[in-house]
């Protein structure tokens, strides 16, 4: 079989389900970063430099972007086969 043969296809529902998982999961990035690059801009250093466990609140959340996209493909890879 062919990978065009249309018998093959997905489901219209299934593919809208998957789309709307992997636009949300998108949405949960775009916010996670967009909010933690404006935690890291001049207008929000008070709220960066809040200690939480000793750390800097600015630098927990730019070292936990990199874990949370990880979290995010991973799902999307269970959600999409």
């Amino acid at each position: 079989m062919s990978t065009t043969d249309p018998a093959n296809a997905p489901a219209p529902a299934s593919m809208g389900h998957k789309m709307l998982v992997s636009f949300g999961l998108f949405a949960v990035f775009f916010v996670f970063y967009v909010g933690a690059a404006l935690v890291q801009s001049p207008a929000g250093k008070d709220v960066a430099t809040i200690q939480v466990g000793g750390l800097p609140l600015g630098l927990i959340l730019s070292l936990a972007v990199f874990p949370l996209s990880w979290l995010l493909i991973a799902i999307w890879f269970k959600v999409a086969r």
